[in-house]
């Protein structure tokens, strides 16, 4: 096949992964003693190879599928999160000193990180999160199978409604950016407003990490990771727009669109996000 150079890239990037991942399980595996892990990894592993349950155990390719699975969703997403978020506090000053002078103030000690269970009191953080993923959803669509027969009542502009009819078995897709966009259910959604999320809103339509049984099992982690690494990097740095010479005439609308510019695809993806950290002392 005439595979593009990129193509072939990727090909050999998921070869060498997948034999990446194929040693880490073999070793496990051959390991004499058996250590004490509390990981994703090891959790997966461990489920492959139980069969209380009359089931069968999943092959090195099964394993290693699943792996990439975790891999992606965990990596990806996570990533272009973070830069939109930084993106977002270059284009705002304002709201990332605001974010900065919560962090200060409820952070525990000058030289230790808060715990897991002491992140709830950081609310300004979690608004800055919570609002970069409604403006950028990780992923822009959700797919899902109706399991059993229903229906679902929409309506329009004018408040008319209508009755449509869902067989079991029919493909349902969520367009998120529809979604978390719809001035029906967001007040001016385009705008980067955190406040919105530190009172009362509409929870049934915010869905970046999906919803139900088969809602994202990892969203407590990318909240714990993103709330790591903007903490740390916050309290010592501000983060700021690059300044550029071919743009340096541009308004602060064409800077905001070039530089919160993505392609879609598997995940949101941003293009290029020209970004500085500074010292603050």
């Amino acid at each position: 096949m005439g595979l593009t150079k990129r193509f072939r890239h990727v090909r050999d990037a998921f070869k060498e992964l997948e034999l990446y991942m194929l040693e880490m399980i073999s070793s496990r595996r051959s390991a004499g003693k058996k250590e004490e892990r509390y990981d994703l990894f090891s959790s997966l592993l461990d489920a492959s190879e139980d069969t209380s349950d009359g089931g069968a155990k999943l092959s090195d390719s099964e394993l290693v599928g699943n792996i990439f699975v975790f891999l992606v969703a965990g990596h990806e997403t996570t990533a272009h999160t973070l830069c939109f978020t930084f993106a977002l506090l270059a284009l705002y000053p304002e709201q990332q000193e605001c974010l900065y002078e919560d962090i200060e103030r409820q952070m525990p000690a000058p030289m230790r990180l808060p715990t897991y269970e002491e992140m709830g009191q950081f609310t300004w953080s979690m608004a800055v999160f919570y609002e970069t993923m409604q403006m950028f959803p990780p992923l822009v669509s959700i797919p899902k199978i109706s399991v059993e027969d229903t229906s679902l009542v929409v309506s329009n502009a004018m408040d008319e409604k209508t009755t449509i009819p869902i067989p079991c078995g029919t493909d349902i897709v969520i367009h998120m950016p529809g979604l978390h966009y719809n001035p029906r259910y967001w007040e001016n959604p385009h705008e980067f407003k955190p406040e919105r999320f530190l009172r009362d809103w509409p929870r049934d339509v915010f869905l970046p990490f999906s919803a139900g049984a088969r809602a994202c099992l990892g969203r407590w982690r990318v909240l714990v990771y993103m709330s790591l690494v903007v903490w740390t990097l916050n309290l010592h740095a501000r983060v700021e727009v690059k300044e550029e010479p071919e743009f340096a005439n541009e308004t602060f609308e064409e800077c905001r669109t070039c530089v919160l510019a993505s392609r879609p695809g598997l995940t949101q993806t941003p293009v290029r996000v020209p970004l500085v950290f500074k010292r603050r002392y």
